[in-house]
């Protein structure tokens, strides 16, 4: 796949350009994927903030499995208020345009929160597989959030720690230390 670029004509309307690969993005198209994903960005950041709301309010919602949940509503609030629309452009142009810096940001907090969310839907699968297997157990320790909250942290440090030190680091290596049994890794 090509990138897309779009260029501005003097009346300031968007007109389709070509890219290195020779495909074109119409205008229509560009603002029809423009309102989707502004539309994902409102949907994914309201919904969750009402997850993050009704769990700050409600206070009988504060149980270990629901604090999962939160978690979960947590980094897909971010993945919405950040990583989309740092995405937007790039994915309307075909180019970065915000910086190295925002771009190594971006890479790491967009690989950090998918990663969270889906640690997060391993875990909310996992508390459930216990509340079903092991009932008694399970209801007797349902109200002990210390466990839960070792747990949320847990997944945030693991999902760091699984792309973030590659990402943070990679050019720091020479390039010279790229070798893996006598074959070079291409950049």
């Amino acid at each position: 796949m090509g990138a897309h670029i779009l260029e501005s004509n003097s009346s300031g309307n968007l007109t389709p350009a070509v890219s290195e690969a020779g495909t074109v993005l119409p205008g229509y198209l560009a603002v029809i994927l423009s309102v989707l994903m502004v539309t994902l960005v409102v949907v994914v950041v309201a919904g969750n903030a009402l997850v993050i709301m009704a769990f700050i309010v409600d206070k009988t919602l504060r149980n270990q499995s629901n604090y999962f949940f939160l978690n979960l509503a947590i980094s897909d609030f971010l993945v919405g208020a950040f990583c989309i629309p740092a995405y937007i452009p790039y994915n309307l142009t075909g180019r970065w345009m915000l910086g190295k810096g925002l771009c190594k940001v971006w890479l790491v907090m967009d690989y950090l929160l998918c990663t969270a969310s889906v640690f997060n839907i391993v875990l909310i699968s996992y508390d459930r597989f216990l509340s079903v297997t092991r009932a008694v157990k399970y209801r007797a320790q349902r109200n002990m959030t210390r466990q839960a909250v070792l747990k949320m942290v847990a997944v945030w440090v693991l999902a760091f720690l699984l792309y973030g030190p590659a990402i943070l680091f990679w050019e720091t290596i020479p390039m010279s230390d790229l070798f893996l049994t006598g074959v070079q890794l291409r950049f």
